[in-house]
């Protein structure tokens, strides 16, 4: 499923997002995401954890949440959350991962942890989701994720995104599989 530029859009989770004819789609009613060329991200970075007062605390209704190749030996996928609304998000720790089935979401690692990343319209953050190689008994393959954002107490936000695989044969992941923090950069994401 995904456009050209390896991405897989994403839906909100109780149907079809409005804009469900482009592969581009957005989990909010704002729209597409626009181009995926925003690989080099917009976010800013902000150390003091307190977010400005004209921000508010990303959701899923608010940013578009995508898959993303890396391109890289790295056994991994990028998740970019694109701001589609018309003022400034902010994105809090790190994506709660799932997958139909799951007992609890994909457990934290990697990547160093940002107080917040404040998103201006059409702005971009990202997370790596770590996947698992080869086909063991442990493995198990996944087509669709859903992704709920947190809020400045790491807490879900109540909201979730469902986020379809890049790949036909769906994404490896086992116990072992970890979702970094959210990052301004796609480079910084996958350190």
């Amino acid at each position: 499923m995904g456009g050209d530029d390896g991405t897989a859009g994403s839906a909100p989770a109780g149907g079809a997002s409005k804009d469900a004819g482009t592969k581009d789609a957005g989990t909010s009613d704002s729209g597409s995401a626009g181009p995926g060329s925003a690989d080099a991200g917009t976010g800013t970075r902000s150390g003091t954890g307190a977010p400005k007062a004209d921000g508010s605390t990303c959701t899923a209704g608010k940013v578009s949440v995508k898959l993303r190749r890396t391109g890289g030996s790295a056994p991994a996928v990028l998740l970019k959350a694109t701001n589609t609304g018309s003022t400034r998000c902010d994105l809090y720790g790190y994506p709660l991962v799932g997958f139909p089935d799951a007992q609890a979401p994909v457990a934290i690692g990697g990547g160093k942890p940002q107080s917040v990343v404040s998103l201006k319209p059409g702005g971009s953050a990202y997370a790596s989701l770590s996947l698992a190689e080869g086909d063991g008994a442990e493995v198990h393959r996944e087509k669709q994720l859903t992704v709920e954002l947190a809020d400045r107490e790491s807490r879900g936000t109540g909201a979730t995104a469902r986020v379809d695989a890049p790949s036909g044969a769906g994404l490896a992941l086992s116990d072992e599989s970890t979702v970094s923090y959210w990052n301004a950069t796609a480079e910084d994401a996958m350190r």
